[in-house]
């Protein structure tokens, strides 16, 4: 049955598969299909256009009609048993059955420690999300206790401050009444006397003397106070500093987990250098081609390796 091909290119793994060279085994973007057939040895390669490409039709060596018997590690391709003498006679050469149920239990095995190992990287995480969590909510917590013990440090202190205001005001206020009675009386007095001395304008003189000797002893007798002194309050402000509310406080400290961070950013780095070039090998004896986006092996014998810059 045929099966949907890849989502990406093999060649740059960055743009969609859409073109399967009959050849080579792979698919291309349109740039690596161009880049491809600009190849001189690769200029008369057969292309399937199409998203549904059937990778699966290649059942049959396209050169004998033959079914795929071994499997050449040279040249990482299945071969027949006429190509095996002809064109890799020189090459290692394994069982294409046996390659392909080691090859399919060597990735199975892998899948599932990666499988294993991610859900464990999802339980650690997930713990350390629970206890970070946890964490914010103390600090949050001892934060707020301690913003409100100050707070309430700084209202008592402005209670008092205005309760000893106050209490200075009532003071002040008692004392100023009773100087403004006793300033009233005399000034009463005063107006009393003025008063007794237009009456007594129309007395004889001999009379008049005797009554003003009297006034005068009245007049004597009123004593002024001092010029009353005017009570007072103000506040002077300290000098205030941006660092003095940072002094009431601890000090918070983060620490980030970047260690998974910086190791992403390390792997997509090395992702983006390895698309930018890609490999070729060709066999020295029979020709046959593979391109690759891995670096060079330099155990691979019996191979011409080119760059191709796309």
């Amino acid at each position: 049955m045929a099966q949907a091909a890849a989502s990406t290119c093999e060649i740059c793994t960055g743009g969609p598969g859409e073109h399967y060279c009959q050849q080579c085994d792979q698919l291309f973007c349109g740039n690596c299909k161009l880049s491809h057939l600009r190849t001189k040895s690769c200029k008369k390669h057969t292309f399937g256009s199409g998203r549904d490409i059937n990778q699966e039709e290649k059942l049959l060596c396209t050169d004998h009609k033959e079914s795929f018997l071994f499997y050449c590690q040279d040249c990482d391709t299945p071969v027949c048993r006429i190509c095996s003498v002809e064109k890799h006679s020189r090459h290692l050469m394994t069982d294409l059955t046996k390659s392909t149920k080691k090859l399919r239990s060597e990735l199975a095995k892998d899948i599932e420690l990666k499988e294993i190992s991610s859900r464990q990287n999802v339980n650690t995480i997930e713990k350390y999300t629970k206890a970070y969590r946890e964490e914010v909510k103390a600090v949050i917590k001892t934060i707020t206790e301690e913003g409100s013990y100050w707070k309430k440090l700084i209202d008592n202190k402005v209670e008092d401050f205005v309760k000893l205001v106050q209490d200075e005001e009532q003071k002040a206020l008692q004392n100023m009444s009773a100087l403004t009675k006793i300033y009233r009386k005399d000034f009463e007095n005063c107006q009393q006397l003025q008063k007794n001395i237009k009456e007594m304008e129309s007395i004889a003189d001999v009379l008049l003397l005797k009554k003003l000797k009297k006034l005068r002893i009245d007049v004597d007798n009123i004593e002024l106070q001092q010029d009353p002194e005017s009570s007072s309050v103000s506040y002077r402000n300290k000098k205030r500093l941006g660092t003095e509310i940072d002094s009431l406080f601890g000090e918070l400290q983060f620490k980030e987990g970047k260690a998974l961070m910086a190791k992403t950013e390390n792997q997509l780095k090395t992702r983006s250098k390895d698309s930018q070039k890609i490999y070729k090998y060709e066999c020295k004896h029979c020709g046959n081609e593979q391109i690759s986006t891995n670096e060079p092996i330099t155990s691979k014998h019996g191979y011409n390796m080119y760059v191709l810059n796309l």
